[in-house]
């Protein structure tokens, strides 16, 4: 189909007023011949008749001349003026196309105001642009009248070339009209007959056609009871699907719900016996820390005391220790008192390795200890590594020894928290005393409730 006139509309003369399809507001039929008693009706619009549909409209149900509003169309169509569109019918068996319409929205369209005559003949299409109506002119009533014109001329050129009749001719005409007049004086006859026929037997006539009627009606009826019960039927097979799908699932969700109250009441047993462990480790951990101290406790007081006079010169186990800063070590009486010095330096050493290990704190300067009067420290970052904690002949090598031994003191009194930016590193003796004073002794001291725990947690295991 194609929307084109003889007229032109006066929309054409406005240039911002395109033709296109983004500008139709509506669209509808006049009077679709349609069979089907309950259908439902709707188009889709094609690039051409070979591509796949970009539109599909809404449906209408039992709508002869239905009609569509407020399109909303994609956006990269909006600006076609060439389209083809497809109208589909859905009755209860199935689905059919029912008119195909190629549609150019050129610039001979003009409005239904202003033409002579609008067509609305059966299954004509109709849009709605710019505020105005345009309908598709009835090409077919155009083709029969050029059709009717080109039989007048040719009619009229051979009436000039044919002969004259003859008398047998005009007889046979005479003949010809007489028998048509007398079968249309028979014909008025018999309307005649009929008609007084019909006058006679009105009321019999009416009856006919009313229960004619009233069938009709029952028939019509019995399809549409039909039509419900097949819909009725089909909707309670879908209920009775959800409902059997509802109930399996109720089912499952009731298994998935028992198992996992099991399997809570597992965790639950679980949990019980975490927590029964948890509270014997923290137990079992208070009687090791208890027992570390009290270790600590007897080795500080029985076998490495820590002393000091009030010169505040220390002394372990009765031994005096110079601090790393003192003269001693650079003057001749080093040699006097090495012994002394390698004996203090030995107990400090086999008493920082104690504290290491009951704090389990792995030292940054490795001490080698076997027992024996020849102790080494270990610096790896360095290509010289070894480095006696005794006195030798190379004082420097002992010199920095013993700073790594006071390093190691130091590392634990900051892992101990005991430590701060003032503490002097030099002072072997002092910060070791204070070391195990406030982290191992005071704090016994303090927790004597410990003793208690002992004997309850032992009881308990």
């Amino acid at each position: 189909m194609s929307f084109s006139g003889t007229k032109k509309s006066p929309l054409i003369s406005v240039p911002f007023l395109k033709k296109r399809l983004r500008r139709i507001t509506a669209l509808g039929f006049h009077n679709l011949t349609v069979n089907e008693f309950y259908f439902t009706i709707h188009f889709t619009l094609h690039r051409n008749e070979n591509t796949i549909a970009f539109y599909t409209s809404e449906s209408i149900v039992n709508q002869r001349s239905p009609e569509w509003s407020y399109l909303n169309f994609p956006t990269n169509v909006q600006c076609l003026q060439d389209f083809f569109m497809r109208v589909w019918i859905t009755s209860s068996n199935h689905s059919h196309l029912f008119l195909e319409y190629d549609i150019h929205l050129d610039d001979s369209l003009i409005p239904d105001e202003q033409k002579n005559e609008v067509n609305k003949d059966n299954n004509s299409l109709w849009l709605e642009m710019f505020g105005y109506r345009f309908t598709d002119t009835n090409e077919e009533n155009n083709i029969q009248e050029n059709d009717t014109k080109i039989l007048l001329i040719d009619k009229k050129k051979r009436i000039s070339f044919t002969k004259s009749y003859n008398k047998l001719s005009i007889i046979r005409m005479n003949n010809i009209i007489h028998a048509i007049r007398t079968e249309k004086q028979a014909s008025l006859v018999y309307l005649q007959r009929l008609q007084t026929f019909f006058d006679a037997n009105k009321d019999y006539l009416s009856k006919i056609k009313e229960r004619e009627s009233r069938q009709l009606h029952i028939e019509n009826l019995k399809k549409y009871l039909h039509f419900q019960t097949y819909l009725y039927q089909q909707r309670l097979n879908v209920y009775q699907q959800k409902q059997k799908n509802i109930e399996d699932r109720k089912n499952q969700l009731n298994q998935n719900l028992s198992q996992l109250i099991i399997q809570q009441e597992v965790i639950h047993l679980y949990h019980n016996n975490l927590n029964q462990s948890r509270a014997i480790l923290h137990k079992l951990i208070q009687i090791i820390s208890y027992r570390q101290k009290k270790i600590m406790n007897e080795i500080y007081h029985y076998i490495y005391p820590i002393d000091n006079n009030n010169q505040n010169e220390y002394y372990i186990a009765n031994i005096k220790l110079p601090q790393a800063d003192d003269k001693i070590y650079q003057s001749t009486l080093f040699r006097e008192h090495d012994h002394e010095i390698a004996a203090a330096v030995g107990y400090c050493s086999h008493l920082i390795l104690i504290i290491s290990q009951l704090i389990q704190l792995p030292l940054r300067f490795p001490i080698d200890y076997y027992g024996t009067s020849v102790i080494k420290i270990y610096d790896y970052s360095l290509e010289m590594n070894e480095y006696p904690l005794y006195p030798t002949s190379n004082l420097s090598a002992f010199r920095y020894g013993f700073y790594l031994l006071n390093r190691n003191i130091g590392q634990m009194m900051y892992h101990c928290r005991i430590a701060d930016r003032n503490t002097d590193i030099r002072n072997t003796l002092e910060n070791i005393k204070e070391l195990i004073e406030q982290y191992f002794i005071n704090s016994t001291n303090n927790n004597k409730h410990y003793q208690n725990d002992l004997s309850l947690c032992v009881s308990f295991i």
